[in-house]
């Protein structure tokens, strides 16, 4: 009896949207077992696997922690057509250069800091995303455990409005240099090739322009402030907004 490939994760976190596409696009099967924020702790301890080392793959017996795992270990699996790692030196090294920027510095401190504070001062603005596909006692404990849930978050990920600021200033210069790398005409951020760049890059951008094709459960744009409202249109407009846009429409099919 073979055992399913399983993602262990927060349900609301982007790197479960990346694990999804990732597999979707190396034609690999995958199952999901999401959780409710702050029970994704005690999911993850049951596999011996910390917060810090998440997203968890468990397959059979071996376990791939973090996306940089997970993709030096399946990517070379796939054919050649499917791989996101260029073979060629030079283009993989910058690959992988802007995949550690997308997701250490745009998403990690721009991204997150600025949308979790912005959408936890409001439960219906995260209560899809932080449910949906989760246990149904998680559910129901979060529901009456919300401010908890979003206090030991906001404390965990160092919120505040300083910090909301300096996210959005973030996420603002790493559309600058998608825009300077797509310049040239360029179709992908390396070249011709859609690699893990484009897709963290993409995967990371999502949240903050509400892209379609985007499987997080996001809310819709007119429930959002209208501070946010107008910080989504107008990262949308911009080059590198329509670009990740572009990214979903041509390489993600959406939630199977």
């Amino acid at each position: 009896m073979t055992h399913p490939r399983i993602l262990v994760n927060l349900a609301p976190a982007v790197s479960t949207d990346v694990c999804r596409w990732l597999f979707q696009h190396w034609g690999m099967e995958l199952a999901e077992s999401l959780h409710v924020p702050v029970f994704h702790v005690l999911a993850l301890a049951w596999y011996r696997t910390g917060n810090d080392q998440r997203p968890l793959i468990v397959d059979g017996s071996d376990k791939f922690r973090t996306e940089e795992d997970i993709v030096h270990h399946y990517d070379p699996l796939a054919s050649a057509a499917k791989q996101l790692v260029p073979a060629d030196l030079e283009q993989r090294r910058l690959t992988l250069e802007l995949r550690e920027y997308f997701h250490r510095q745009m998403r990690a401190h721009g991204a997150v800091k600025y949308s979790y504070w912005h959408m936890l001062k409001q439960k219906d603005l995260v209560w899809r995303s932080f449910t949906t596909g989760t246990p149904s006692f998680e559910r129901v404990i979060a529901s009456v455990s919300f401010p908890i849930i979003r206090f030991i978050l906001t404390k965990g990920l160092d919120l505040n409005e300083d910090n909301a600021k300096k996210g959005l200033a973030i996420v603002h210069e790493a559309f600058d240099k998608v825009e300077a790398l797509l310049d040239d005409g360029r179709n992908y951020l390396t070249g011709d090739q859609f690699t893990i760049a484009d897709l963290t890059f993409a995967a990371g951008a999502a949240p903050m322009v509400l892209a379609h094709g985007y499987a997080g459960n996001l809310p819709e744009l007119d429930i959002l402030p209208d501070a946010m409202q107008a910080v989504v249109k107008e990262l949308r407009a911009r080059p590198a907004g329509l670009f990740c846009q572009k990214m979903y429409d041509l390489h993600r099919r959406g939630p199977q």
